[in-house]
C-alpha cells in the first residue's frame, strides 16, 4: 500500500518508453572483453556479461508487466532463451541478477512505463 500511495505522489521522474520487443535479439551492450580490453579476469568478464543479460532481461519483463512474485525458475529461464542473447545459459547467478533488477524497477516510485 505504502509503494502505492508513493507512486501516486511522486511523479515518476525516469520514464521508460513501453513498446513490443522487435523479433530476434534486442540489442544489448558490447561484451565485456570489447570494453575493459583483454586484461579482464574471467570472473570479472562473467560478471559483467551476466549482469547485462540480466538488466535485459529484467527491462524486458518489466515493460511486459510481469512481476517478481509471479516468476519461477523455469520462466525466467525460458525469458533469457526467448530474447536469444548468445552464449547465455540460465544460471542461479544470472536468475539471481534478474531479480535483483526487477527488483529495483518495482521497487522506484520514479520508474513508469509509459
Amino acid at each position: 500500500m505504502l509503494t502505492s500511495l508513493l507512486r501516486t505522489l511522486l511523479p515518476p521522474l525516469i520514464r521508460i518508453a513501453a513498446r513490443p520487443l522487435e523479433p530476434g535479439k534486442p540489442p544489448l551492450p558490447p561484451i565485456a572483453r570489447d570494453v575493459f580490453g583483454p586484461d579482464l579476469t574471467a570472473d570479472q568478464a562473467t560478471t559483467y556479461n551476466r549482469g547485462r543479460v540480466a538488466t535485459a532481461t529484467a527491462v524486458a519483463l518489466y515493460r511486459s508487466g510481469q512481476e517478481l512474485d509471479d516468476l519461477s525458475d523455469d520462466e525466467l529461464d525460458a525469458a533469457v532463451r526467448t530474447l536469444k542473447f548468445p552464449y547465455s545459459r540460465p544460471s542461479e547467478e544470472t536468475r539471481a541478477a534478474i531479480r535483483a533488477a526487477l527488483a529495483v524497477l518495482e521497487a522506484d516510485p520514479t520508474i513508469s512505463v509509459i
